[in-house]
């Protein structure tokens, strides 16, 4: 239908008062709305991108030694304090990188 009359989209114009109204689109796509640009300077842009990534590491890191913790818990009597040596040792692999930053103490 659209491709026949070469129509993009159709709006309706909907209110009670000629000033006072609002646009309803019943046919086609509505306009994307545009992204608001981050409001940062470029010499930090380095920064943020290592703290987020190290934010990200560290949410992944607890994730997994809670994991590992409920694990032992439920396989062992006690067995989360048994096995903590292991399960903190396996979730700071998860760190990678970012271990690298806290071991030399520049957070």
């Amino acid at each position: 239908m659209s491709k026949g009359l070469g129509l993009k989209r159709v709006v309706v114009l909907r209110g009670e008062n000629s000033y006072d109204g609002y646009a309803d689109t019943i046919f086609g796509k509505r306009d994307k709305k545009r992204r608001k640009r981050k409001k940062q300077s470029k010499l930090l842009s380095p920064w943020e991108k290592t703290i987020r990534r190290a934010a990200k590491d560290q949410v992944k890191a607890s994730n997994t030694y809670l994991e590992r913790h409920e694990r032992s818990n439920k396989r062992k009597k006690n067995g989360w304090i048994r096995d903590l040596n292991k399960n903190v040792s396996k979730s700071l692999s998860k760190l990678g990188g970012a271990y690298s930053i806290y071991k030399l103490n520049l957070f």
